[in-house]
């Protein structure tokens, strides 16, 4: 248990070290500044207008099942081409196979 605790702490550590160091950097520094104000600017929004804030999850989510329909749709077209495919196969195989000893036949003949 003492060393799950230990690797938490650890991890956590190293995680603030890697950011402090990288708060060295003055365009890091800025960027991260910059995604501060707005978050804050967004949340005091979303605290003034709540409603903008359950519009913007509502058409989240209608995109997410938008999307999920289009790929379910595009997965059973392709389920369906991969049916057929596996239908003709056989049925050129031995088209291509007829052919071949009707032309080997004709050959042999001449």
């Amino acid at each position: 248990m003492a060393n799950e605790n230990k690797l938490l702490t650890g991890m956590l550590v190293g995680a603030l070290v890697g950011a402090a160091v990288s708060l060295f950097d003055r365009r890091t520094r800025q960027d991260v500044v910059a995604c501060g104000k707005n978050a804050s600017s967004k949340i005091k929004g979303y605290i003034k207008e709540p409603t903008s804030f359950t519009n913007e999850v509502k058409q989240k989510v209608e995109d997410v099942k938008d999307t999920v329909q289009e790929v379910s749709e595009d997965i059973s077209f392709i389920n369906e081409k991969v049916k057929e495919l596996k239908e003709t196969t056989p049925q050129i195989v031995n088209l291509l196979q007829e052919s071949k000893e009707r032309f080997i036949s004709k050959h042999q003949r001449s």
